[in-house]
């Protein structure tokens, strides 16, 4: 019989260039997976962001529990959760600042927030400073 198989070197190249492309790949899937709980977050919090203006609108305050107060308008407002793992905050992957949406007020408005950080601060662009 003239069976013939792969030499060992054979093997081991094609080891090493499934290596090679293993690593080039990894990250490149990891900072879509980044990309990915930046824009759920930021759609979670332009949404509640909008449950709040129609509180205010319909009220004339600010919502005092985002649970209760936001339920009527926003009806799945238990199942609206941060994504785990980091996002872009201010332009650098991060991990997450908090496990739960809330609230923060920013120049005297109610907004809500991950932690500290408003929809504002979840971009992968690096926040720059200008001069005017």
């Amino acid at each position: 019989m003239n069976q013939r198989g792969f030499a060992t070197l054979e093997v081991i190249l094609m080891v090493m260039v499934i290596g090679i492309l293993a690593s080039i790949a990894v990250p490149r899937f990891t900072s879509i997976t980044t990309s990915a709980n930046t824009a759920k977050i930021q759609s979670d919090l332009s949404t509640i962001d909008t449950a709040i203006a129609i509180y205010y609108m319909e009220n004339g305050k600010y919502p005092s529990n985002l649970k209760t107060d936001l339920k009527p308008y926003l009806n799945d407002i238990e199942n609206i959760k941060p994504p785990t793992g980091k996002a872009y905050i201010d332009g650098t992957a991060q991990d997450m600042p908090a496990t739960d949406y809330s609230f923060k007020t920013v120049d005297g408005e109610t907004r809500a927030a991950l932690g500290e950080y408003t929809s504002g601060n979840f971009t992968n662009k690096t926040k720059t400073s200008s001069g005017t």
